[in-house]
């Protein structure tokens, strides 16, 4: 479950413009938050009851789209990551000045219709909050009601491919909504949730497959499979002064805690 651990916070910086200097980029920190739960939601059958959610913190994998498990073909799925800002330390006098999304693109791990030789996957904010993904039972939703909020909600990246797509790492710059929510996660001590869906999901009648992401195991049977954990790469850097300025475009937040 997700602690509340965070010390005393203090927002001191939120405008208009992202705002870089050529010197505090030259001396900009990174911080990495590695996903500590992740996993999928299914869309409800044409009949019968909603599909048990992966949200087990034995397995874990995040995969979008639809697969085919001992016979049985899913129904589409959607994912959720969730992080725990509570140990990241913005220093005094410097401010968040971008944040990326990173994962990883197995081999193999996109088999896909490939409409109009392109798939797509959007990551987007969500109304439900974490304790919802985790305990859906005591949150009074339905797995359904929780599928809708999922990939649906404020843009934070989008991403895609063709059948010319390479393995390796997938690096996605967020949005300005998603830094406004990560303050709000800052503010009130709750987990920072990303929820994606496959936008091109359009699967052939008869396909067993069609995904993104496949072959993503972070967990397996309880036990970490060394794959590449979903994270956020968190870049900060110096206020720069008055007359460094130079305004590039879409948010800003800057963040000071005091050191526990």
């Amino acid at each position: 479950m997700y602690q509340n651990r965070m010390s005393t916070k203090q927002i001191v910086t939120l405008g208009a413009g992202l705002i870089l200097a050529s010197s505090a980029i030259a001396h900009a920190g990174v911080t990495e938050v590695e996903s500590f739960h992740l996993g999928g939601f299914y869309a409800p059958p044409e009949m019968g009851d909603p599909l048990i959610p992966d949200n087990d913190m034995t397995f874990q994998n995040y995969f979008l789209g639809r697969t085919t498990v001992g016979g049985f073909t899913t129904t589409e799925r959607r994912t959720f990551f969730a992080f725990d800002l509570s140990d990241v330390l913005i220093p005094d006098g410097e401010m968040i000045v971008g944040v990326e999304f990173v994962l990883e693109l197995t081999f193999g791990g996109i088999i896909a219709n490939m409409t109009d030789g392109f798939e797509a996957a959007s990551f987007t904010s969500t109304t439900s909050d974490y304790l919802t993904f985790a305990d859906p039972e005591s949150s009074g939703m339905g797995p359904d009601e929780i599928f809708d909020t999922m990939g649906t909600g404020e843009l934070y990246a989008e991403t895609g491919f063709d059948d010319m797509s390479l393995p390796g790492e997938v690096s996605m710059e967020l949005s300005a909504a998603a830094l406004m929510d990560m303050e709000t996660a800052f503010m009130s001590d709750t987990a920072f949730m990303i929820t994606g869906k496959m936008d091109s999901f359009d699967p052939e009648p008869d396909a067993l497959f069609e995904f993104l992401f496949g072959l993503t195991d972070v967990v397996a049977d309880g036990m970490e499979t060394g794959f590449p954990v979903p994270k956020l790469i968190i870049t900060t850097a110096p206020v720069p002064a008055p007359s460094g300025i130079a305004i590039i475009g879409f948010g800003i937040l800057g963040v000071s805690r005091r050191r526990r």
